[in-house]
């Protein structure tokens, strides 16, 4: 559904009225469409978002050492989970795209967090740091709970320190596609044993493969 010719619904869901609609209308609008397009708000809204996710993790999280606020911060701005809070506004319904790009396939794109982040500009462009930084702090209040912010280690990271610990060489990691959509990795150790494991994307492939030379590790001790 496209509702980009009424962008009324799109300032209630974002709690924000703004005062130039023209800006929220060229945050909206996609390369694909216009060469006049976002990218630019996209560049400054990842800055703005860098900065006050970093504020909002040293007030929230005042015992955190400098190294885990900055993996947490990490997992804030990435851009799968400025996707996922791009969803609670509807934005899939109101970004403006050309012929070219499917709205059915946006989901599949990195479209939806780069519209969040040109949003984010938009807002700053038509108040203040403090109004935008205000804003986003209540957006990661209220959507913290679909945020990965725990500080646990993925397995790539527990096998590459365990691996230190062990004075054994560091992992590779053989990336192959066997069918679209389907990624497997392997991973090989020292005794030329391999570890493989398969996901929806390499980055989940190569920590199940991660995982499973772990088990390997752990159950040899």
């Amino acid at each position: 559904m496209d509702l980009s010719n009424n962008l009324d619904p799109l300032e209630e869901l974002l709690s924000y009225k703004f005062s130039n609609k023209e800006l929220l209308k060229l945050s909206l609008t996609h390369r694909s469409f216009s060469k006049k397009s976002n990218e630019i708000y996209e560049f400054l809204g990842d800055s703005i978002i860098n900065l006050s996710a970093s504020i909002w993790l040293i007030n929230e999280n005042k015992d955190l050492s400098e190294g885990e606020l900055s993996s947490l911060r990490s997992k804030i701005v990435s851009r799968k989970n400025l996707g996922k809070l791009a969803k609670n506004f509807k934005l899939e319904e109101f970004v403006i795209l050309g012929n070219s790009i499917s709205r059915k396939k946006i989901y599949q794109t990195e479209i939806l967090g780069n519209t969040f982040e040109s949003i984010v500009a938009a807002i700053y462009f038509d108040s203040s740091f403090e109004n935008t930084s205000d804003w986003l702090f209540r957006v990661f209040e209220k959507y913290s709970d679909q945020m990965d912010l725990s500080l646990e280690k993925d397995s790539k990271t527990e096998l590459q320190e365990l691996l230190q610990k062990k004075q054994l060489p560091l992992p590779k990691y053989l990336n192959t596609s066997p069918k679209e959509g389907l990624f497997e990795s392997t991973v090989v150790s020292k005794q030329n044993k391999h570890f493989s494991g398969k996901g929806s994307s390499i980055k989940e492939a190569e920590k199940n493969a991660a995982e499973n030379y772990l088990k390997y590790l752990v159950k040899d001790e």
